[in-house]
């Protein structure tokens, strides 16, 4: 049996006695109790405390406290930062989840549907642009020879929809956009002749969906 008793001072200057006792492998426990109990006590109560100095008693209390605890406290520090995470998570969910959020979820599933349709048929005006501006050749003489540019279009390279930040479907469209020149002894030669690339460009088209359709 391990029991110790503490004094303190009430209002009325007299000594209340608390008593706690442990046993076996609550030893630790009691001790961490009495410390706290000591501690919140006045001083001239501890100094009554029966059987042990005060000065004794404190490296038996900090040899109670296990190396885990530190650790956990410095642990709990860092808990504002996973709390922001947390609320960052939450925020982020509960904005997905308002009616306008939704509304622009279930129309992105249509446009991402629909846009690679849309890519054929753009790569199809990319084409028909090409063959108006070949229909349209503007011919200069340069050095005796009838000369002349225009602008031509590769293959779709890119095709690809997502939505932005606040939900709303956007679609891009990659290419790669030519500058062509076409020279010959008459014009008729120059159409008919290879033609030349002197210019190459990367080219990115943002388009949105708006009223269920793709605008550019």
């Amino acid at each position: 049996m391990y029991m110790l008793t503490a004094g303190r001072t009430s209002d009325n200057g007299s000594i209340v006695m608390t008593t706690i006792r442990t046993n076996g492998r609550g030893a630790i426990v009691g001790a961490l109790a009495i410390s706290a109990a000591i501690l919140a006590v006045p001083a001239r109560g501890r100094s009554q405390v029966s059987g042990a100095e005060p000065a004794a008693a404190a490296p038996v209390v900090q040899a109670a406290i296990p190396p885990s605890q530190s650790a956990g406290a410095s642990a709990g520090e860092a808990s504002p930062t996973a709390n922001k995470s947390l609320e960052q998570r939450v925020k982020t969910l509960v904005e997905k989840l308002t009616p306008e959020r939704i509304k622009r979820n279930l129309e992105f599933k249509v446009a991402a549907a629909t846009f690679p349709d849309f890519c054929k048929h753009w790569e199809q005006n990319l084409h028909d642009r090409e063959m108006n501006n070949v229909a349209k050749l503007n011919f200069s003489l340069k050095d005796g020879f009838e000369t002349a540019t225009y602008t031509g279009y590769g293959k779709i390279a890119g095709c690809e929809s997502h939505q932005s930040k606040d939900g709303y479907s956007i679609g891009k469209i990659s290419y790669e956009e030519f500058i062509y020149y076409l020279v010959g002894k008459t014009k008729e030669d120059a159409r008919s002749a290879v033609r030349k690339t002197i210019g190459d460009t990367h080219t990115t088209e943002i388009f949105r969906w708006e009223n269920n359709k793709w605008f550019y």
